[in-house]
C-alpha cells in the first residue's frame, strides 16, 4: 500500500538536505557591537584667573583713543568685570561692563550703546571693546606673557 506522501518523498528530503547544506556553509551573522555607554559630561577647561594683555584702538573720533594700553581682566567664576574709561567723553567719562563668560567661552555684554564682546579658552582671551567714541581689540593671556 502506498502512501499518499510517497510521491513528495524525494522533494522532501533533497529540500531537507538543501536547508541543512545551506545552514553548515553559511556562518552566523556577527553579533551586534556592544551599545555605547555615555560617560559624564565634559566639564569645560578652567578660565578662571588674571589675563594681561594689550588694548589697540581700531576705530577713534576727534577724543584722543590712544593707540595701545595694557589690559588686565581678573576672571572668577566664569565672570569679569571691566570699566571702560573715555577721559575725553565729558558726558559718558566711563562705561560698565559686568560680563558672564558662555560655556562654550564666548562672551558679550552691552551698556547704552557700547559693547564688549569675545572668546576666552585654552588661557588665551580676545575680543572688541565699543565705547562712545573709541572702539579696541584686544588680547590677553593668562599667562601675562603680553
Amino acid at each position: 500500500m502506498q502512501s499518499h506522501l510517497t510521491p513528495r518523498l524525494p522533494w522532501l528530503a533533497t529540500l531537507t538536505l538543501g536547508v541543512l547544506l545551506a545552514s553548515c556553509s553559511t556562518p552566523p551573522p556577527p553579533p551586534p557591537p556592544p551599545p555605547v555607554v555615555a560617560g559624564p559630561p565634559l566639564k569645560p577647561a578652567p578660565i578662571d584667573g588674571t589675563y594681561d594683555g594689550i588694548r589697540s584702538v581700531i576705530r577713534g573720533g576727534n577724543v584722543s583713543c590712544g593707540t595701545q594700553d595694557p589690559i588686565t581682566l581678573h576672571v572668577a567664576n566664569h565672570a569679569f568685570h571691566y570699566v571702560l574709561n573715555q577721559p575725553g567723553i565729558p558726558w559718558q567719562p566711563t562705561r560698565v561692563f559686568d560680563v558672564t563668560i558662555a560655556p562654550d567661552g564666548s562672551f558679550q555684554t552691552q551698556a547704552g550703546t557700547a559693547y564688549m564682546r569675545g572668546l576666552v579658552g585654552g588661557g588665551h582671551m580676545q575680543g572688541e571693546i565699543s565705547g562712545d567714541a573709541c572702539a579696541y581689540a584686544f588680547e590677553a593671556d593668562s599667562s601675562g606673557s603680553w
